[in-house]
């Protein structure tokens, strides 16, 4: 089913919805659209909406845009509301004409995720998990080159992602979907240096040879030798 419209655009910080929703929606890519729309979804078909919750949401004058989830459909009529980062991204200013296109994403079987904060994420107990569960409740839906915000509310942190790379298409549904994940270098990351060679000090034990050394004609050693304890008769290994 095709379906296009244009609404004016808002992030959550203009909107009059229930700051606990805003707080929650604000670091996700879902959505808040009229209710006619919903109407007009529906008005000629008898199927399910379970497949018709993503839209396109793109600047008018560039085309350029990002695939959003719906979260409810309670916005005021022509208004669409949108995360500010996303509209950032889009560079989408607020009060402006979008356009809203229905699409329907494949299901993912590959990820490839670049953290722009990776000794930060690390210390958390259970990096996968977080990820996991972040992902699924704030972005059932991904675009290859874009970047989302993690809002991890335990710590109050966000951390930005790159979508570095998706399969089998640049825009992939992740809920209920098996999904490889893979992760591009940090951008944080820093190569270690090779550690140089270590120059072992010349010491005396490890001087030259004494037979390429010249031992002067006047020599006198200062050692005196007891010959009856080290007498100068010699014996050759082996030798009766």
């Amino acid at each position: 089913m095709a379906f296009s419209t244009e609404l004016l655009c808002f992030s959550y910080a203009c909107s009059s919805q229930n700051p606990d929703m805003v707080e929650k929606l604000k670091h996700s890519n879902k959505i808040l659209l009229p209710e006619s729309m919903l109407f007009e979804l529906t008005k000629d078909s008898h199927d399910s909406l379970e497949n018709k919750l993503y839209f396109k949401v793109s600047h008018k004058e560039t085309g350029y845009g990002e695939v959003c989830g719906v979260h409810e459909f309670s916005s005021p009529p022509g208004v669409v509301h949108l995360p500010y980062h996303i509209m950032t991204s889009c560079s989408i200013d607020e009060g402006s004409n979008v356009k809203i296109e229905l699409v329907a994403p494949p299901k993912g079987d590959f990820v490839k995720l670049r953290l722009h904060n990776s000794k930060e994420f690390s210390k958390l107990s259970d990096p996968k998990a977080v990820l996991e569960k972040i992902m699924s409740r704030d972005y059932p839906v991904v675009t290859q080159g874009q970047t989302i915000a993690l809002h991890y509310t335990e710590l109050n942190k966000v951390f930005m992602i790159d979508i570095v790379e998706t399969k089998p298409s640049e825009v992939i549904e992740i809920l209920n979907a098996d999904i490889n994940v893979d992760f591009d270098k940090a951008l944080d990351y820093v190569e270690e240096e090779p550690t140089p060679p270590v120059e072992e000090a010349w010491s005396e034990s490890k001087s030259a040879p004494s037979s390429s050394r010249a031992i002067p004609r006047n020599y006198k050693t200062t050692v005196d030798y007891d010959m009856k304890r080290f007498p100068g008769a010699g014996h050759r290994l082996g030798s009766k």
